[in-house]
């Protein structure tokens, strides 16, 4: 769907969607329950929301931080896909951790996964997510 611009009071308005795209991730049905929209797309820009390393059944995908990691990772590709965009129109990420030290040994990880394509970054420390086993979580930002 291609965003059309209207002039309304002065000021021109972009069409907003908002998705929850049946990826092998959570369900839209999940999504709706949590009051939120995996990715949203305004203005050829697409705001992906937090992708934590969960299966459907709200499970932890494994114990460590470079599987949960690759898992949010490759929800991440999906989500982008899914948006009409790819990681190498990804301008900006947040990623959340309860360990910046273990995060720091997942570099190598992130370099290859952006490649040339580098996003803007911040790490934050995180002292706790929605599942007590959760390690990650990621939040990005792409453009279309």
């Amino acid at each position: 769907m291609r965003d059309r611009a209207q002039h309304i009071a002065g000021r021109a308005m972009t069409d907003i969607v908002r998705s929850a795209p049946e990826i092998g991730y959570l369900s839209p049905q999940s999504f709706a329950e949590l009051g939120i929209s995996q990715t949203v797309t305004a203005g050829g820009t697409v705001y992906v929301s937090g992708i934590a390393p969960l299966t459907p059944e709200f499970d932890v995908v494994g114990p460590d931080l470079a599987e949960q990691l690759r898992f949010v990772l490759d929800v991440l590709d999906r989500s982008l896909v899914a948006a009409g965009t790819d990681r190498t129109r990804l301008v900006a990420w947040t990623i959340y951790a309860r360990d910046l030290t273990a995060l720091s040994g997942c570099l190598p990880m992130l370099r290859d996964w952006v490649g040339e394509h580098r996003p803007a970054s911040t790490w934050i420390g995180a002292a706790g997510f929605i599942h007590p086993a959760q390690l990650i979580e990621l939040t990005a930002t792409a453009v279309i």
